[in-house]
């Protein structure tokens, strides 16, 4: 199978995966709809192309036509019947699945012309072993064949050694790309829970007192503690349980509506590449829950069980609290916690919006304003392209790019470095607005490689020649590009001055080489400056080109570039904030409801201290103090965990997210615990207004 293949079907952008005839037979999957591929349609006689459409696919590209089975349909241009459905549930071999399947016979219509070098093809192979054969038998056998039929004459043919892996569902690389991704949301929302559970807990605590009584009346008629314990772990399991089925019908209203909220504010052209799938729960996240549930309940339920019940029978008869009864060491630990986690997502809420704010004021040094990106993918109609792009009312300029090297070495004398190779052509550093600060752009005369020159950027001139002028010097590189491993010696002509921001990370890297092209060369893409709203260029360009080629690549405005590493920014950013503000609401409540529990339980303590002179400012400082510590320490170990986990981050990133985001913001960090800290004092504000309220004649004449 060849997967992540961009096609358009009557126009639109949609996703492929070529596969054998037997693909789906291999796997024993049926169509739901029409039938599935079979070995004659991958045959090169067979009559006419045909596609087996995914349920995502039916639904996005046909809207559920059930009589979409038969239809003819154009991808790049070409004609191919629809032959099936498959089923909802089956995704192929990757973590979503793609928009259709077609044919792995058909691989020419669809991949990118290669720019030069071998024409191979890379494909993912899955298979079936026989029964009763192991994996080392069948590897054994696998690199025996290989050896057999490699070519000795060829040393790009040396026999290897193949490995076996066993598959179940998605493929491994699949896998460890969800799972980076994951980590951190899976982190955060596990986070929530648990400031969710600490909550409960701490009111679970605070309504143990309120219990005794009844606890004691139960423990003094015959039961025993572990049966009391039992049925509040009981009570527990029932709310975590109510809890489960609630956040799973709540879920999919969420995951609805951030689908929605993410596909409405993505720009246009990445709104019609991209598509995000909501998948319907099944029995795994029903067990899931219920296992968390009962974790929850074991974690977060035995504590105040345990405290509820050790008690004073003759006290609590009496209906007075007990000492070990009261708020204790277990409860300042869960509001430590609490806070804790707040202060860690909030500082990484604050730490994302002053990244944005300060990503999107920084000058990036590119011109985007009126520039657009076109991607050539069928290289036959390059020409004709290039004629309508030259000839469009739109364009004004007419540029071209296309990346050698990412792993370049450029060296001189006996100092190598690495960097990033570029071709470019001569009008490219004007149309981008990319400005040259010692010596020239290439010359019209300059379109070619063999022209024998280069220009560089800031840092890497400055690595080449530290203490000296770098135009003019002779150079060598070496690059690994689609032809293989070219060596040239190429004279420096200009220095760039790097880019700064998002795009200085991929598309203008600040150590890189440029070498000249033109943009009739094969592989490159074109750049264009236009006339007029970049926006509206960019549709009329691509409906007019979509006329010379059906199978067009992406036709992209730079200011959207330029915008979408801002913008997945945001969207963390956004995602930080719920989390972080559904955290401290969480935590504020907790501290109500438990300073709350408190007042009712110490108004004895609190009337006979007003009796003995205390004013109503000392009651409410009796209450507030008693958040004091625990918030203190919540709020340095939250902030030392997120300066952790800023650490990790950067140490993991190789100083690349340093680039946009900034993880030591003293600004962030200090707004962070000024909000916890007001949500606290607000949080307590009203039990401490409550408690200085008390009288302490109808206290001790009630007690």
């Amino acid at each position: 199978t060849i997967r992540a293949v961009r096609v358009r079907i009557d126009g639109r952008t949609a996703s492929s995966a070529l596969v054998t005839g037997n693909f789906f037979q291999a796997l024993g999957v049926s169509a739901e709809l029409g039938r599935s591929l079979t070995p004659d349609d991958d045959e090169p006689g067979a009559a006419r192309p045909v596609i087996a459409l995914s349920h995502r696919g039916w639904l996005r590209l046909f809207a559920g036509d059930p009589g979409v089975v038969g239809r003819g349909v154009r991808i790049n241009g070409l004609p191919y019947d629809v032959v099936g459905v498959m089923p909802e549930d089956f995704r192929g071999l990757a973590i979503g699945p793609p928009d259709y399947w077609a044919p792995l016979g058909l691989v020419s219509r669809f991949r990118e012309a290669p720019a030069g070098g071998a024409d191979e093809i890379a494909v993912d192979v899955v298979g079936r072993l026989k029964q009763g054969t192991s994996l080392e038998v069948a590897a054994d056998a696998l690199t025996a064949w290989e050896a057999r039929r490699a070519d000795p004459t060829m040393s790009l043919r040396n026999p290897v050694s193949i490995a076996l892996e066993p598959r179940q569902g998605t493929l491994s690389e699949d896998v460890i790309e969800v799972v980076t991704v994951s980590v951190p949301l899976v982190f955060a929302f596990g986070l929530i829970l648990l400031v969710g559970c600490a909550n409960v807990a701490n009111l679970q605590l605070a309504r143990g007192v309120s219990r005794q009584r009844e606890i004691g009346i139960r423990l003094s008629l015959g039961a025993s503690r572990r049966r009391v314990i039992r049925q509040l772990l009981t009570e527990s399991l029932l709310l975590a349980l109510m809890a489960a089925v609630c956040g799973l019908g709540l879920s999919r209203v969420i995951q609805e509506a951030a689908v929605y909220a993410v596909t409405a504010t993505m720009p246009a052209e990445l709104a019609g590449e991209l598509s995000f799938d909501v998948l319907p729960s099944d029995w795994r996240v029903m067990v899931f829950l219920v296992v968390g549930a009962v974790i929850a309940t074991l974690f977060f339920g035995l504590a105040p069980a345990l405290q509820s019940t050790r008690i004073d029978l003759v006290r609590s008869m009496r209906g007075e609290g007990t000492r070990d009864a009261r708020p204790g060491r277990a409860r300042y630990v869960l509001i430590a916690f609490q806070v804790g986690a707040s202060a860690l997502l909030l500082v990484s809420a604050s730490v994302l919006l002053r990244s944005v704010m300060a990503t999107v004021d920084v000058d990036p040094g590119v011109r985007t304003s009126d520039t657009l990106m076109v991607r050539v993918t069928n290289e036959p109609r390059r020409a004709a392209l290039l004629r309508a792009v030259a000839t469009h009312p739109l364009v004004a300029v007419v540029a071209a790019s296309s990346p050698i090297s990412s792993a370049a070495v450029v060296a001189t004398g006996t100092s190598r470095h690495a960097a990033m190779a570029i071709a470019a052509s001569p009008d490219y550093f004007d149309v981008l607005g990319l400005e040259i600060v010692n010596g020239r752009r290439f010359t019209p005369d300059e379109r070619t490689s063999d022209s024998g020159v280069a220009v560089v950027t800031e840092t890497l001139a400055r690595e080449l020649r530290p203490a000296g002028d770098v135009v003019g010097q002779s150079v060598r590189l070496d690059a690994s590009g689609p032809a293989g491993t070219s060596s040239r010696p190429l004279t420096v002509v200009g220095v760039m001055r790097d880019v700064k921001g998002p795009l200085a990370l991929e598309s203008f890297p600040v150590r890189c080489v440029y070498v000249p092209t033109r943009p009739e060369s094969a592989g490159t893409s074109l750049t264009l400056r236009i006339r007029g709203d970049p926006d509206r260029a960019r549709q009329v360009l691509f409906d007019d080109l979509m006329g010379v080629d059906p199978g067009l690549g992406e036709v992209s405005t730079m200011r959207n570039l330029a915008r979408f590493p801002t913008y997945v920014l945001s969207i963390a950013f956004w995602v930080a904030v719920v989390l972080g503000g559904l955290a401290l609401i969480l935590t504020a409540s907790g501290l109500f409801s438990v300073l709350s529990y408190l007042v009712e339980q110490r108004a004895k303590d609190i009337g006979v201290h007003m009796a003995l002179g205390a004013t109503m400012r000392d009651a409410a400082a009796l209450v507030l103090s008693t958040l004091l510590r625990p918030v203190c320490i919540g709020l340095a170990i939250g902030v030392a965990l997120a300066a952790a986990v800023a650490t990790m981050l950067m140490a993991v990133s190789d100083g690349e997210v340093g680039t946009m985001i900034k993880v030591f913001d003293p600004t962030a960090y200090t707004t962070s615990v000024l909000v916890i800290v007001v949500s606290c004092a607000l949080a307590a504000t009203v039990p401490a207004l409550r408690a200085a309220r008390i009288d302490p004649i109808a206290t001790l004449r009630r007690e």
